[in-house]
């Protein structure tokens, strides 16, 4: 049986001594705060870059830069600050790193 997430005692099989239930529940809840936060970053972020690109106050090429120059130092270290202990013990970080940082060097901004 394998263990979600897993633990290292054999005897668990649940993992850290907690049911499958209690880990989809907390699964939930993270993804749902994860979400929660994601969102309302968007939601602000796309203000200041619309005010911001509407008063011709930015360099979209510059920025685009900025992003591409970001990603590829510390996506990794937001991810894992972002999924929590918990999560990053389930989720290949590595890989989706990487992805994100190739989908932020793609991007024209």
């Amino acid at each position: 049986m394998e263990r979600f997430p897993p633990g290292s005692d054999p005897a668990d099989l649940n993992g850290h001594g907690h049911e499958e239930e209690d880990w989809a529940e907390a699964l939930a809840r993270s993804v749902a705060h994860l979400a929660a936060q994601l969102t309302i970053n968007q939601i602000r972020l796309r203000a200041l870059a619309t005010e911001l690109g509407e008063q011709d106050l930015v360099d979209r090429t510059a920025v685009a830069a900025r992003v591409r120059q970001i990603a590829a130092a510390e996506t990794g270290a937001y991810l894992r600050e972002n999924l929590g202990e918990s999560l990053v013990e389930i989720i290949d970080v590595e890989t989706l790193e990487q992805d994100l940082v190739d989908y932020l060097r793609e991007d024209e901004g």
